[in-house]
């Protein structure tokens, strides 16, 4: 996942990421769009996961889905994917 960036869902730019009060936020430099930094990584680690589920079988998708260590969440869109 090192080798991945953050980008905006919705624009595919990488994220900035900023600081606030309350520690680290990313930012879409094309939309403006703002999310906790902790949450935007969860959130595009889920659109990578919800990809490569689509070449497994329902098996191993019940599997995923199951686990807590991958922390799998899935959406109708992500707002948040990984470049």
């Amino acid at each position: 996942m090192a080798d991945h960036v953050v980008q905006c869902g919705g624009c595919r730019v990488d994220v900035q990421v900023v600081r606030n009060g309350n520690g680290e936020v990313v930012r879409c430099p094309a939309c403006a769009r703002t999310a906790p930094k902790d949450e935007a990584i969860r959130t595009a680690r889920s659109a990578l996961i919800d990809i490569v589920m689509r070449d497994l079988d329902e098996t191993l998708r019940e599997i995923v889905r199951a686990s807590p260590t991958l922390g799998y969440q899935p959406a109708q869109r992500y707002d948040w994917v990984l470049g």
